[in-house]
């Protein structure tokens, strides 16, 4: 799953400070391979994805209160089968990350949100996505493994970085584009890629714009997004290389969207696809937008095999539930010392997240087995599901082939079990 927000926007310049003008480091959620960060608005706490992909920031419905700046009316165009979302200019906002990077007066567009739902997707709420309008003014390094984002002043460059690989990239409507070098034969094709951290995917390929290209077998269809314009599919299946700079990597899965869900996105002449944070997340990755270029060193994810959900489930939230939880009594006795009575519980109740079935792939284990949209599920492989996040489930389902999956769901009522066994459905052939 990965969310494409394609847009072209332009208004009145206004940026970020780094107050203080020290390095500024903070965490961040990095969930189904998106990166997420806490954000204050005109003083409420939200979260956002950040998206190089997109320029403008963005907040679903009216989660910033009422409008009182409203300017004009936008209609944001990009991946997916409609005809695009509205947006509301609001002007006057103010933000502030990590209490030290701030915009006094940042322009934000509320958009209809009635069909993109990314927190349901991730596990996570999602509240807007900001996009290039953070990385324009500083150098910006992500450093996956430990999951923070440093910002570094603008004279800043440490001595550290010479050892780091520079490549140069073009700024195109303010979003990052690199070359790249795809192969799945002996041939290769070079072409232009968007930096596109609003992609989950490792590599997304259009393939309108590869010349005499033919997708290599195995292949599978598949629900590949959520963009702008809606739902994505198209066909999935592994390369034999692909290469960015001096990095070569081997076997990573491509997305190719079907042509009805690229005809209403804004796409540059020379661009033939986008690398994404399956693949990102195997650097450090340092955007200098100032100076037109990225740093990148390799991370210990740098040679894993890009995995593929292999039951063809699409897990998505589907609410939360009150669930009680027995908590032992635990006394104190001569000083600091907790003495545990097995015999004496307690009981606390706590919110846990509920899980359906959102799609089920063509011929995958899963559709096999019987599973089936909308199916709630209950437990999995013995464990209730609410002892699982949704990142947990996940992962699961691409933990290794082979492995058996035995899930207890409810459907119109009654109680079923269902077990199947996970299966690579693109190995690659030599």
């Amino acid at each position: 799953m990965f969310t494409c927000f394609l847009f072209q926007c332009a208004f009145a310049q206004s940026g970020f400070v780094l107050l203080k003008n020290k390095k500024l480091s903070f965490p961040f959620i990095f969930a189904h391979n998106l990166v997420i960060i806490p954000v204050e608005v005109n003083g409420f706490m939200m979260n956002f994805l950040l998206d190089t992909g997109v320029k403008e920031t963005m907040v679903f419905g009216k989660s910033i209160g009422d409008v009182d700046h409203t300017i004009f009316k936008n209609k944001f165009q990009g991946l997916g089968r409609s005809s695009g979302i509205d947006g509301i200019l609001t002007i006057n906002n103010h933000l502030l990350i990590a209490k030290r990077m701030e915009d006094k007066d940042h322009p934000i567009y509320i958009l209809d949100n009635e069909h993109i739902d990314i927190s349901s997707r991730i596990g996570v709420e999602v509240n807007g996505i900001l996009g290039s309008r953070f990385f324009a003014d500083y150098r910006i390094a992500f450093d996956f493994l430990k999951k923070r984002i440093t910002v570094f002043p603008k004279n800043d460059i440490p001595k550290a970085w010479s050892k780091l690989t520079k490549l140069p990239i073009e700024i195109i409507g303010s979003r990052p584009f690199v070359e790249i070098s795809v192969q799945q034969y002996k041939e290769q094709i070079n072409g232009k890629a968007l930096i596109d951290m609003g992609n989950s995917d490792a590599v997304l390929l259009l393939k309108n714009r590869l010349k005499e290209y033919e997708i290599r077998p195995p292949s599978i269809t598949d629900y590949i997004g959520q963009g702008f314009n809606g739902e994505i599919y198209g066909l999935r299946n592994r390369i034999k290389e692909l290469t960015v700079g001096p990095f070569h990597m081997s076997f990573p899965l491509v997305a190719y969207p079907e042509m009805e869900s690229v005809q209403n996105a804004r796409i540059i002449t020379d661009r033939i696809g986008s690398i994404g944070n399956e693949l990102l997340r195997r650097f450090q990755i340092i955007f200098d937008y100032p100076n037109r270029q990225i740093y990148l060193s390799k991370n210990r994810n740098f040679d894993k095999f890009y995995y593929l959900n292999m039951s063809g489930l699409e897990i998505v939230h589907d609410g939360v539930k009150w669930e009680k939880e027995e908590v032992p009594v635990a006394l104190k006795r001569g000083g600091s010392n907790e003495v545990n009575f097995d015999n004496k519980m307690q009981f606390k109740f706590i919110l846990k997240p509920l899980f359906k079935i959102d799609m089920v792939r063509a011929a995958s284990p899963a559709q096999l087995a019987g599973l089936m949209k909308d199916d709630k599920i209950l437990a999995v492989n013995g464990r209730t599901v609410s002892a699982y996040t949704l990142e947990d489930l996940t992962n699961l389902m691409k933990s290794e082939e082979g492995k058996e999956i035995v899930m207890k769901i409810e459907r119109n009522g009654v109680k079923m079990d269902f077990r199947f066994t996970l299966q690579d459905p693109l190995p690659f052939i030599h």
